[in-house]
């Protein structure tokens, strides 16, 4: 995929550029795709020095909390985690819970993903709106198995999640962007660095990040792991250096499907394409009417 279909998938004019977006401000992007790749992510670098910034939170997630949220907009956009394989080992009886909104169904508009996100899908009716449907997913901005990692029962595994699930934690995402761990690099990819070594301690930054500060859905997830170690546990954690397990990436929360072709004449049955507009409406109000995802009706005879 060209870099200039992802940014028109993410409601991009041609000639913009996520250097735009206040969340990313602070960082270099570049491109991973080409004609050979299919990745459609983008590398990270710090525009400045952020070491002693980042031992700063490190030194603090490692002594007295080891999970602090990342705040944009007036709103929890992500986390900062100290993932370390040894706290897992404590008894768990200290629950965790950040402050957290419920969203109940009488508060939700009808066809927006609000309703696909935060209202409980019944399993046995499936005539309502579900995931397979709309190909928006329940996605976690926090891994899902950072809790095997901390200390304490996890506010990703709340009592109620079938419920209400939690908004803190909580975004809507395209599957392409929520899973695929191989083909097309999307977040559950570089989340399995962790999981694939979870013997290992890792510094872990996840942020969903949104175009406009009102927006309803976030135009993608950027992701930091970094490598740590520790000669023992009264001994300060620090980054392992050149580590080829450290990233940092900016996940696109877009959709690939083939079949969204350009209409070529009114018989046509082909689903017609997106425009910047469509898409720019989705992320801005949540309105899942708002992408044509639907097939065009076979025209009747006349």
């Amino acid at each position: 995929m060209k870099e200039k279909e992802v940014l028109k998938r993410l409601g991009f004019e041609e000639g913009e550029n996520l250097g735009k977006v206040e969340q990313l401000k602070n960082y270099e992007l570049s491109y991973a795709g080409s004609k050979e790749s299919p990745n459609d992510y983008f590398y990270l670098t710090d525009k400045n020095n952020i070491d002693d910034l980042m031992s700063a939170y490190l030194k603090i997630l490692s002594m007295e909390q080891p999970v602090l949220p990342i705040f944009y907009y007036g709103r929890i956009a992500g986390w900062r985690a100290y993932l370390n394989p040894d706290l897992s080992m404590k008894d768990k009886k200290i629950r965790y819970e950040p402050p957290y909104i419920k969203i109940h169904e009488k508060d939700v508009q009808p066809g927006s993903t609000d309703e696909l996100i935060y209202v409980p899908q019944p399993k046995k009716d499936k005539k309502g709106l579900t995931s397979a449907d709309t190909r928006i997913e329940r996605g976690h901005v926090l891994l899902g198995c950072a809790s095997s990692f901390l200390p304490f029962k996890s506010f990703l595994k709340r009592a109620d999640y079938n419920k209400y699930s939690n908004l803190i934690n909580t975004i809507p995402q395209f599957k392409r962007a929520n899973g695929n761990n191989s083909k097309s690099h999307g977040q559950e990819y570089f989340e399995k660095i962790i999981t694939d070594h979870k013997n290992l301690q890792f510094f872990y930054e996840c942020e969903a990040i949104f175009a406009r500060p009102t927006d309803k859905v976030p135009i993608g997830t950027r992701i930091r792991i970094v490598e740590v170690e520790r000669q023992d546990n009264n001994a300060d954690p620090t980054f392992v250096k050149n580590s080829d397990l450290s990233t940092h990436v900016f996940i696109p929360n877009c959709d690939y499907i083939k079949s969204e072709n350009k209409v070529d004449n009114e018989n046509s049955t082909s689903e017609p394409e997106n425009t910047v507009d469509d898409y720019r409406a989705f992320f801005k109000g949540g309105d899942l009417n708002s992408l044509k995802w639907k097939k065009a009706d076979t025209p009747k005879n006349k």
